[in-house]
């Protein structure tokens, strides 16, 4: 089950160098998103497939761009995974819905040993009191991630038999490895074989206090 890492809110929701929600462009896209939805599912249904089905996967698109800040992805209207999720988070918390980051650790082929460091969303929603999951990578063949507020429905899950994992905690800012990996490089051809095996230092089963 997926939980905080911090009992504090005001990390769900801050403005911050890499979740820039307060820049002019975030804010106009998040009140655009937001207008007329009744309440926080519906803002969080409406954000959430923006940017999953109108913001590019720079690999489905054939694009070489590698944006890492919200607002930077809005602008090209691209990103790889990662890049995604810094945007969802901030529209979200533009919105008024706490959101944060889940790592997930993936094998590279079905057939290999080689692993991959997988992102996305944690997404609180009041009006539910819980934590839910949101994959925006963007759905292709093979490949489908759906809006749910009840088990997460992600592109691709964790298969725990085969030597793959979920980290059970929501961060309140993106891993700094990530950021690091797209903020030096501003090319997806020069960061594909470069993707972290998994969160650096961070056991698998890393504790934290409790979602209630």
């Amino acid at each position: 089950m997926l939980r905080p890492e911090s009992p504090r809110w005001q990390g769900y929701v801050e403005d911050t160098v890499t979740i820039d929600w307060q820049t002019p462009p975030v804010m106009e896209k998040a009140r655009e998103l937001a207008s007329g939805c009744a309440d926080d599912v519906a803002k969080a249904r409406s954000v959430y497939l923006f940017v999953r089905d109108r913001i590019a996967h720079s690999v489905d698109a054939g694009r070489d761009d590698l944006p890492c800040r919200a607002s930077e992805v809005l602008a090209a209207g691209t990103g790889i995974g990662f890049s995604k999720s810094h945007l969802l988070a901030a529209l979200l918390r533009a919105v008024g819905v706490p959101s944060g980051f889940c790592y997930q650790v993936l094998r590279r082929s079905p057939d290999g040993a080689e692993t991959l460091l997988y992102g996305f969303n944690g997404v609180y929603l009041p009006s539910r009191e819980r934590w839910i999951g949101l994959d925006a990578r963007g759905n292709r063949p093979g490949l489908s991630a759906e809006f749910s507020i009840e088990e997460p429905r992600l592109a691709v899950t964790a298969d725990p038999a085969c030597g793959e994992w979920i980290y059970p905690l929501i961060w309140t800012r993106p891993a700094a490895v990530i950021v690091d990996l797209l903020s030096r490089n501003k090319s997806l051809s020069r960061i594909a074989e470069h993707v972290p095996a998994e969160l650096p230092g961070v056991a698998r089963e890393a504790s934290a206090p409790s979602a209630r």
